[in-house]
């Protein structure tokens, strides 16, 4: 009867059990909000996921199935638009998807409907009466059954597509284990995450991050923490506090200056001091190399150079 039962269940019913199993699986996506990434589970279109410079991690739905060295095209799109093939995807370092692989994609397919099939025995037998051997036969099918599912979209959903440093489209497997998918991925080289605060001086012109064109000594705030979120050859900050943390670190620290210009375009300086959330949240802040920078406020321990040697002979104090 079961075997019967497998012909009979119509694909367009394992397809919509399989999505709400993925809906419901914790394991996907266990730990990724709270390590600071914004989820979206099974989004129906490019939009859905915003292009504004935060982490987002993105699992896709069966229509995104790929294959090692092979991203759909349906995962490709995520990364490379919003709206349309109009509207590009700025931010596009900042997005980690989670597709299925298509061996594992057809075992969850014949795992739903093994179980769907011994679902529909037991509705043929809902009228009659079964003796306890064969009742309790049935259950423990139905059980075993419904329990390998969860496992088998586990397995599944094990292709993560995200871009390289190169700017390409990365795809690559990860194994599933008894801890959550992101953080495998997290702690997955290739995805290069960052969770943990960078270093005040790899900020500097002469660090690793590129992030200053040459002549450039002021830089707006915002900008430098958009740019992890949208140049690819620096790692996928998971939390733009991170950086933020390292500019307040750097400027407490005298290593530079940060400069709030207000609306009625006077200036505010911060340097070896502390930094209220309000204005750090200001879009005209800007981080200045200390020896280009004029400082409208000079606490006490600013003329100790042995104190403060990040003073430098162009750092003007009004």
């Amino acid at each position: 009867m079961h075997h019967d039962s497998l012909n009979r269940i119509p694909s367009e019913l394992v397809k919509s059990r399989l999505l709400d199993e993925i809906s419901g699986l914790k394991k996907l996506s266990s730990g990724a909000s709270a390590g600071g990434a914004r989820v979206h589970t099974l989004p129906t279109r490019p939009k859905d996921v915003e292009d504004d410079g935060d982490f987002h991690f993105v699992i896709l739905g069966p229509n995104a199935v790929s294959e090692v060295g092979k991203a759909s095209p349906e995962a490709k799109r995520y990364l490379d638009e919003t709206t349309g093939p109009e509207k590009p995807r700025v931010f596009r370092n900042s997005l980690v998807l989670l597709v299925p692989s298509k061996d594992g994609l057809e075992l969850a397919h014949t795992g739903i409907r093994n179980y769907l099939a011994w679902e529909e025995v037991r509705s043929h037998f809902k009228d009659r009466e079964l003796d306890p051997i064969r009742e309790q036969t049935l259950a423990a099918y139905i059980e075993a059954s419904k329990k390998n599912i969860p496992d088998s979209i586990s397995q599944a959903w094990c292709m993560v597509v995200t871009v390289s440093e190169k700017n390409e489209v990365h795809i690559f497997k990860i194994t599933a284990t008894g801890e959550p998918h992101f953080q495998t991925i997290k702690n997955d080289s290739r995805s290069r995450i960052q969770d943990t605060q960078i270093s005040a001086e790899a900020l500097l012109p002469e660090g690793p991050y590129n992030l200053w064109r040459e002549g450039e000594f002021s830089r707006r705030v915002k900008d430098l923490v958009g740019a992890f979120a949208q140049f690819p050859h620096l790692p996928k900050m998971l939390q733009a506090k991170g950086i933020l943390d390292t500019l307040i670190s750097g400027m407490r620290d005298g290593i530079f200056v940060l400069k709030l210009t207000r609306p009625d375009r006077s200036e505010k300086t911060f340097w070896r001091q502390e930094i209220d959330d309000a204005s750090m949240k200001e879009p005209s802040l800007e981080i200045i190399l200390p020896d280009h920078a004029k400082l409208n406020e000079c606490l006490p321990a600013c003329w100790n150079h042995k104190v403060c040697p990040g003073f430098g002979k162009n750092t003007v104090c009004n």
